[in-house]
């Protein structure tokens, strides 16, 4: 199996901090084979509790940043990281929610609205549509997939960097050319701890093995 880029090694200390930090939750997930790339889906439904309502229903937008890797169960360097961005506004008119996603498959943005708020949770509870590169990678390892999901990032700096990191896919894989500066930025955010008063959700799946991935 293929080394990933030196920077990500990075990122593999990451995850450690991130389990001594912030005791990653257990994390529902599905995985498909879809057309040779490893596609996940994530449960969040523990970040997403019902009294939320109330923050996201402020008439101001709120930023969820939310960011998968894809981890040797053992510890290592990762083989992928999956950035997605999430902002929600509140219509106070309308009355209703309009969310906006942004991943690398759609960094200009794609957007949803909706009338009734068990609507949106369920929609924000569900990451589908996470890429975690090729299958093949996966060789004959047991891996792990570990999340990370911030409300409204304390950092504008590192939620603009987060962005540029989604418009720059090659970034987040073992192909292409990464920019170091985006590297080292998703590095530095994914190794802190929570700052003071924020609201920091990580989760850790069960370990799995490419046998267990089923095509579809």
């Amino acid at each position: 199996m293929k080394r990933a880029h030196p920077t990500l090694a990075l990122l593999a200390v990451l995850a450690a901090e991130a389990v001594a930090h912030d005791a990653p939750r257990s994390l529902p997930t599905s995985l498909a084979a879809e057309g040779g790339r490893l596609v996940a889906a994530v449960d969040l439904a523990a970040a997403f509790p019902p009294d939320l309502r109330k923050q996201l229903s402020s008439g101001l937008t709120n930023v969820i940043a939310l960011h998968v890797a894809l981890l040797p169960e053992a510890g290592g360097e990762p083989a992928a990281i999956f950035g997605r961005t999430v902002d929600v506004l509140y219509d106070v008119w309308e009355e209703r929610w309009t969310a906006t996603v942004r991943d690398p498959a759609a960094p200009q943005g794609r957007t949803r609205t909706f009338q009734r708020w068990e609507e949106l949770r369920a929609f924000l509870r569900e990451a589908s549509g996470v890429d975690l590169g090729p299958v093949t990678e996966l060789g004959d390892g047991r891996w792990v997939v570990q999340t990370r999901l911030e409300l409204n990032p304390v950092s504008k700096e590192l939620l603009d960097r987060t962005r540029e990191f989604i418009a720059n896919p090659a970034a987040a894989g073992r192909s292409g050319a990464p920019s170091r500066s985006v590297l080292g930025a998703m590095a530095s955010y994914l190794l802190r701890s929570a700052d003071p008063g924020s609201d920091v959700h990580t989760f850790r799946s069960a370990p799995f093995t490419a046998r267990e991935v089923r095509s579809r």
